[in-house]
């Protein structure tokens, strides 16, 4: 049988043509994704190489530059503790300069300068013990009558200063009593007073005059002074005032400490802003009178502290540093103490001196004397043996403050 052909459609190429590039696809796709993935895996491994490198790279500039800083920290800490080292040998600032310098304005100069206003090289201006005698009777009538006294004796009222020459407290509290005194009212009586006014400081120099020296040995009648025994006269008496100068020494010193100063003030409130003390210095301020002496200093400089709960509540709630400052301060205010009982020692060393010399001079200078004037009669046979010793001028007169020759 003939069997006829299908006639070709148009659509039935492009179906054909389709399928052919399909299962051609289809057979190629394998080896182009192989070819891709082999791609992919050589640029990973290119871009892993270069991430190795660079943080290579990285990890030895770090290396660098951590090794730098670990020479940079220990230098740093070597001259810190050189530092720390150097500073411990320094001294603070003006540590060397003097007290007395021309531009300082401290205690020390002020101190002196009470020195010479306290007239320690003064004696009472009576020479004798008549005038002294009697310049005592009119000073009490004018200014140290007590109240027992009115009435009698001369006395028309009584003192606000009554006895001052006579008792111990006018040189070390200050003279003078309360409008109402009553001995068994404490508070009555005049508070301590360590700035004396001119009144005071008057009444502390009679009470030292009245203890040292209170009649002054007479001296001889001008026609005798030139005489020899005028002048041996004249010699152990200067000796014996030698000896009262050593009580006077140490008494004025007292008084030298209570003399006010116009300097001191200033000083002590520089103090008291360079240490901080601001919060606290208008209180402080008003405690004070316009004019301070530095007894008046000392204490206010222990009071404003150990007298003052807001000084320990400061010191409770003080950092570190503030509390380090404060006790350098107090330091400072302990060293300055520390030199005061140094001088006072010295002052005490001397009144023990003197008072050994005197008791050998009462005690074994007549038995040496004696021994002396027997050993020269034994030698001389015709001698007294008296030596040593001159016998009284005439016209001396007698006095039982003589000294002992």
């Amino acid at each position: 049988m003939h069997r006829e052909r299908s006639p070709i459609r148009p659509g039935g190429i492009r179906e054909g043509l389709a399928v052919l590039v399909a299962a051609v696809g289809l057979a190629m796709a394998p080896v182009a994704r192989a070819d891709c993935d082999g791609c992919v895996v050589a640029a990973i491994q290119e871009l892993k190489g270069e991430m190795v490198r660079q943080f290579a790279e990285l990890k030895s500039h770090l290396s660098a530059e951590i090794k730098t800083l670990r020479q940079s920290g220990a230098q740093v800490e070597k001259d810190s503790l050189r530092a720390q080292q150097d500073i411990g040998f320094m001294l603070p600032t003006g540590g060397c300069e003097s007290a007395t310098a021309a531009a300082a304005v401290g205690p020390a100069r002020d101190r002196a300068e009470a020195y010479l206003r306290a007239f320690n090289h003064l004696r009472r201006p009576e020479k004798t013990g008549t005038a002294a005698s009697q310049a005592m009777v009119e000073a009490y009538l004018a200014d140290y009558c007590a109240p027992e006294d009115v009435g009698v004796r001369g006395c028309s009222r009584a003192s606000v200063r009554p006895n001052a020459p006579f008792l111990a407290e006018t040189l070390l509290s200050g003279s003078g009593v309360g409008s109402a005194p009553d001995s068994n009212r404490p508070n009555s009586y005049l508070p301590e007073v360590l700035s004396f006014n001119p009144d005071r400081v008057l009444d502390a120099r009679r009470f030292i005059d009245n203890l040292v020296d209170p009649y002054p040995l007479d001296d001889l009648p001008k026609d005798l002074q030139g005489t020899p025994q005028g002048m041996a006269f004249w010699m152990r008496k200067k000796v014996y005032e030698g000896r009262l100068s050593v009580a006077r020494h140490a008494l004025n010193h007292a008084l030298a400490l209570r003399v006010p100063s116009a300097a001191l003030r200033g000083w002590l409130e520089r103090v008291w802003r360079e240490s901080k003390a601001d919060e606290h210095l208008a209180a402080l301020q008003a405690q004070l009178p316009e004019q301070i002496s530095y007894a008046e200093l000392l204490k206010t400089e222990v009071d404003r502290r150990y007298a003052s709960p807001s000084w320990y509540a400061g010191i409770a709630g003080s950092p570190e540093a503030a509390v380090l400052r404060e006790l350098a301060y107090m330091a400072a205010l302990q060293l300055n103490l520390t030199y005061l009982r140094f001088r006072q020692g010295e002052r005490l060393e001397l009144l023990l001196a003197e008072q050994v010399a005197t008791g050998a001079d009462a005690h074994q200078r007549g038995p040496l004397l004696a021994e002396l004037a027997a050993a020269n009669r034994l030698v001389n046979p015709g001698s007294t043996g008296a030596t040593g010793h001159s016998a009284p001028a005439a016209g001396t007169p007698s006095s039982p403050d003589s000294p002992t020759p």
